[in-house]
């Protein structure tokens, strides 16, 4: 567009140049072919008489003599030392007159005949008066009076240039108002487009086929509403997962709460009328008070993640020693259920920058995501840590039957549940664990991907605290 402009005013000034310099010209040629009809002296005819008369006239009755010459053609003026003393000619011949009076050489005896500006005068000099006997003059009238040719041509040229300025000017402004809606065309599609993005219309693309400077700034708009729709869409989605949620956690809180409730009537109604009984209630009814506790702190952590008041504290720590504490824990926890935990990976140090009790957290919703949901009888969980180049890669893996391919990339999405998960582990699941763990890894500088490879297996890898 920027070429385009300056290559279109460029144009449009030389044909404004061309056009003034052709005008002109053409003003300048027809008032030279109009002169040529005054230029040469036009002999003949009254010339002889003036000048007789000119040369037989004495004393100083100017008036006669005047009337004489009006009746041939002629005009009289009489200067004396250069001061003119009678004159019956026009102002401009008396113009023409002053100009040859300072280059003119009188003879002492007869007249002689000269020319200015295509006028015809004939003039001796006798005594102390120079007598000048003018045709009457052929001057072009311009402007309300007679001009000479040099004036004629100045005023001419210059009506003629501010005719074609004004010409100019008005095709200028033609052309420019054509250039600013061809320019405007691109904004005000963005306006109606920013006007339909105001109004929720998030669908409707720009339509422009343009190839200047304004196709980018089209294209990024539509794909900012792309991005708003997406966004709108992904906002939508989890809105709607937030009531799932909610529905969701008040059943998955209804369910042990009754327990809770049965169980303590039991113990108030005496039902429980044994100390093996009433010991049997009261752990259950704990118990359930634990998942109660559990699905709660999952939705407080979560809030404190979307508020962003979750901030690390970060340490150097070796991740081989981290996760063989953690893999001592959970192997007391595991067998009682008849599950088991292995750890592998090389004794070299794992140096790296941890939060601990945040990637505790990791640990532990993994292994609850595996308890939940591995569906394998014992469950078997393998924990792998070694080092590859300037990473620290840590491996989890149960061995349960993993899920559908086509699940993998959503399982890190909040409240996101497959409705398998739910049938299969009692309605425990709030769909954040793995969301969590996500932001979590993420908050160090890591990345956690996901696979099944004879089970499902999580990849997690954090930078290396060496260079």
């Amino acid at each position: 567009m920027k070429r385009r402009l300056f290559f279109s005013h460029t144009i449009s000034l030389l044909i404004a140049l061309f056009v003034l310099l052709g005008v002109n010209s053409l003003v300048l040629h027809v008032i030279n072919q109009y002169q040529r009809g005054y230029s040469a002296p036009k002999e003949g005819g009254e010339l002889p008489r003036v000048q007789a008369l000119l040369h037989e006239w004495e004393g100083e009755a100017w008036e006669n003599l005047d009337a004489q010459l009006a009746a041939l053609g002629y005009r009289l003026c009489v200067a004396e030392g250069g001061r003119i003393v009678y004159a019956s000619v026009e102002l401009i011949q008396t113009q023409l007159y002053r100009q040859m009076s300072a280059i003119i050489e009188w003879p002492a005896e007869g007249s002689i005949i000269f020319q200015n500006e295509g006028v015809l005068m004939v003039g001796r000099q006798g005594g102390a008066y120079t007598v000048i006997a003018m045709q009457l003059s052929g001057l072009p009238e311009v402007m309300g009076r007679q001009r000479l040719w040099s004036e004629t041509a100045l005023l001419s040229s210059l009506a003629s240039g501010i005719a074609v300025i004004i010409v100019v000017v008005l095709a200028s402004t033609i052309f420019t108002r054509s250039q600013v809606r061809r320019l405007l065309r691109p904004v005000d599609v963005l306006i109606q487009a920013a006007k339909r993005v105001e109004g929720g219309n998030l669908s409707s693309p720009i339509d422009y086929d343009g190839t200047d400077e304004f196709t980018a700034v089209c294209i990024a708009f539509d794909h900012m509403q792309q991005h708003l729709l997406q966004e709108r869409e992904k906002n939508a989605g989890y809105e709607r997962a937030r009531t799932d949620l909610v529905a969701g956690i008040s059943h998955d809180l209804r369910t042990p709460l009754t327990s809770v409730k049965g169980y303590l009537k039991g113990l108030r109604d005496g039902v429980a009328n044994t100390p093996e009984k009433q010991s049997q209630y009261l752990e259950i009814a704990y118990r359930k008070a634990c998942d109660m506790e559990r699905l709660l702190q999952q939705l407080f952590y979560f809030s404190k993640l979307e508020s962003g008041n979750l901030p690390l504290s970060l340490s150097p720590t070796d991740l081989g020693e981290f996760v063989r504490r953690f893999v001592s824990e959970t192997r007391e926890e595991l067998a009682p259920m008849g599950g088991e935990i292995n750890l592998r990976g090389t004794p070299a140090a794992h140096p790296v920058q941890l939060d601990g009790e945040q990637m505790y957290r990791v640990l532990t919703n993994l292994k609850e995501n595996a308890l939940r949901y591995a569906r394998a009888g014992p469950l078997v969980l393998t924990l792998t840590v070694w080092r590859q180049r300037d990473k620290e890669c840590l491996r989890f893996a149960d061995n349960g039957p993993g899920v559908l391919p086509e699940q993998l990339p959503r399982l890190f999405e909040r409240f996101w549940r497959a409705d398998q998960a739910r049938s299969s582990s009692g309605g425990k699941g709030s769909g954040l664990g793995l969301y969590v763990v996500k932001h979590i890894v993420e908050a160090h500088g890591g990345t956690i991907t996901a696979r099944n490879d004879h089970g499902l297996v999580f990849d997690i890898e954090l930078p290396c605290e060496e260079g």
